[in-house]
C-alpha cells in the first residue's frame, strides 16, 4: 500500500509549473509515495504530457477535469482518489528539496496532536516565509538548505498555513472532510480548512528543517479587478460560515514574534541570531510607511527582541543594522 499521496492541481503552464515541480517531486521525494495530478482543462499540452508520463512512470495518476474546477474541487478529486496515509497537497508552482517529505512525514506520525503540517518556503502570506535573493529556483532552493541545516528538528505552531504545500494524515482528513468547493477558482478555501482542523482538535505547525520553493503570486495591488473581486467574495462566505469577522495578523507581526521565539528558546547562539537576522530583513521591508507608525513600531520590536536576548551584542548589532531609520 502507498504510504504518501501527493495531490497536485494543474490548469496550463505546462513548460513553467508543472514539469519543473513533477521532475523535483520524482527526483528528490525518498519515501514510498503516489503523485495524482488533477488537470483542470488544461489546453497547453499538460494533458498529453500526462498521458505520456504515466505510461513511463508507475508512481505518477492523473484526473483529466473537462471544466476547471478550481482549487478545492480539483484538490478534492485528489482526495477521493489518493490512497495514502499520508496525504499532501503541493501546488503546481512549487519545487522541493531533498528530504522534504521525509521530514514532514516524521512530524506528522510523531506527534498527533499535529492537524496540518507545512514547510517553509521563500513566498508566503505569513511566518512561513524566509528571506531569500536569489534570482532562479535553484539559488533559491540552495538558500532553503542553509536554512534547513539550520533548524534541524525546529517547529513552530501556527493559527494558519498557506496551502501552497500542505500534509496530513488520513485520520485528519476523514476528521475535517474535503475543501469547501463554494469558494470557486480560490480564495479563502484554504483559510476555512485550517479553522475546521483547529475546530476538530489539532494544532497547525510549520516545520522549519523542511523547504519548498513556491513561485507565488502578485501583490494584491497588482491583481486584476475581478480577482479583487472574488477575493472579497470569498471573504464574506468564511466570516458568514463561522459567524465572525476574519482578519489574519500581520506578516511583519508573526515575523516578528517568531524572531522573538527564536531567543526564548535558544538564546544567541549562532544559529539563532542566523534565523533572528534573516526575519529581521523580511521585518524592515513590511514596516509601515507612516514615519509615526514606523517609529512605533521598531522601536517596540527593538524592546521585545533586545529583553529576550538579554542585551547580547551580536543581537544588539544586528538589531541595529537592520532597524536603523
Amino acid at each position: 500500500m502507498t504510504e504518501c499521496s501527493i495531490i497536485i492541481v494543474t490548469f496550463n503552464g505546462l513548460h513553467t509549473f508543472t514539469i519543473p515541480c513533477l521532475r523535483s517531486v520524482l527526483d528528490k521525494t525518498d519515501e514510498d509515495f503516489e503523485i495524482i495530478v488533477i488537470d483542470n482543462n488544461s489546453n497547453d499540452g499538460t494533458q498529453d504530457y500526462l498521458r505520456a508520463l504515466s505510461a513511463d512512470e508507475p508512481r505518477l495518476k492523473y484526473i483529466l477535469n473537462a471544466t476547471n474546477r478550481g482549487f478545492a474541487g480539483g484538490n478534492n478529486d485528489g482526495l477521493n482518489a489518493a490512497a495514502g496515509d499520508i496525504i499532501v497537497l503541493l501546488n503546481s508552482d512549487t519545487q522541493v528539496s531533498e528530504s522534504w517529505l521525509t521530514v514532514m512525514r516524521s512530524a506528522l506520525l510523531s506527534d498527533h496532536s499535529i492537524g496540518l503540517l507545512g514547510p517553509v518556503t521563500n513566498a508566503a502570506g505569513n511566518e512561513q516565509k524566509i528571506f531569500t535573493v536569489g534570482a532562479t529556483p535553484e539559488e533559491i532552493l540552495a538558500e532553503g538548505r542553509m536554512w534547513t541545516e539550520a533548524s534541524a528538528g525546529d517547529r513552530f505552531e501556527t493559527a494558519r498555513l498557506s496551502f501552497f504545500c500542505v500534509a496530513m494524515r488520513r485520520d485528519v482528513f476523514n476528521a475535517t472532510g474535503p475543501l469547501d468547493e463554494r469558494y470557486g477558482l480560490g480564495f479563502f478555501e484554504d483559510d476555512d480548512y485550517c479553522i475546521r482542523v483547529r475546530k476538530a482538535g489539532y494544532s497547525l505547525s510549520c516545520c522549519e528543517d523542511a523547504f519548498v520553493y513556491h513561485r507565488g503570486s502578485a501583490s494584491f495591488d497588482k491583481v486584476p479587478c475581478h480577482v479583487k473581486n472574488l477575493l472579497k467574495r470569498n471573504k464574506k462566505i468564511l466570516e458568514q460560515k463561522f459567524g465572525r469577522k476574519y482578519q489574519s495578523a500581520h506578516p511583519r507581526e508573526l515575523h516578528s514574534a517568531l524572531a522573538a521565539s527564536y531567543l526564548k528558546e535558544d538564546g544567541c547562539s549562532q544559529k539563532t541570531l542566523f534565523k533572528v537576522a534573516n526575519k529581521l530583513h523580511l521585518i524592515r521591508a513590511m514596516r509601515p510607511k507612516n514615519l509615526l507608525k514606523k517609529w512605533m513600531f521598531t522601536r517596540r520590536i527593538r524592546k521585545m527582541l533586545t529583553s529576550c536576548g538579554h542585551a547580547d551584542p551580536s543581537l544588539a548589532a544586528l538589531i541595529q543594522k537592520h532597524l536603523h531609520d
